[in-house]
């Protein structure tokens, strides 16, 4: 059985024991494999409050990928095309924040994100703003991303 295969069919065997209902599909591109989940009612299920739920499933399915392949597996898992929306959500917020930083000529501080929405958030503002730039600080749940106009 070739790794696509493995990872839907584990995949599924998780989501069995969340939901009833679902479609998954397996997509390969550049050594990420993309697990786009599709589930109408019970969507929030999987996805979680503020995306928890969906972080965790990936981790899971992160660990049993690493034990049925002995390798670190890159996986991305989407539900019905949440990472987009989100993105959306976290690159509105950035441009907000952005200009925040400018206006006050001072840094802005933004806490209680993941290290995926930290890095949606540092792409942004490196593509599009020259003048600023954006980093993160602290340890654990202390953890923060900062903009701040370049020194």
């Amino acid at each position: 059985m070739d790794k696509l295969k493995i990872i839907k069919s584990e995949t599924e065997a998780l989501l069995e024991k969340m939901v009833d209902k679902f479609e998954v599909s397996v997509k390969e591109e550049t050594g990420i494999y993309e697990i786009l989940i599709k589930a109408d009612q019970e969507a929030p299920i999987i996805i979680g409050r503020h995306g928890e739920t969906i972080r965790a499933v990936q981790k899971i399915l992160e660990v049993i990928f690493y034990k049925k392949f002995g390798e670190a597996v890159e996986i991305l898992v989407n539900i019905n095309d949440y990472r987009e929306k989100q993105k959306e959500r976290l690159e509105n917020l950035a441009e907000q924040f952005a200009q925040k930083a400018i206006q006050s000529k001072g840094p802005v501080f933004l806490k209680n994100f993941s290290s995926y929405e930290r890095k949606i958030i540092h792409e942004y503002i490196a593509k599009n703003y020259s003048q600023l730039t954006s980093y993160s600080q602290g340890e654990g749940k202390e953890r923060q991303l900062v903009i701040e106009e370049k020194k």
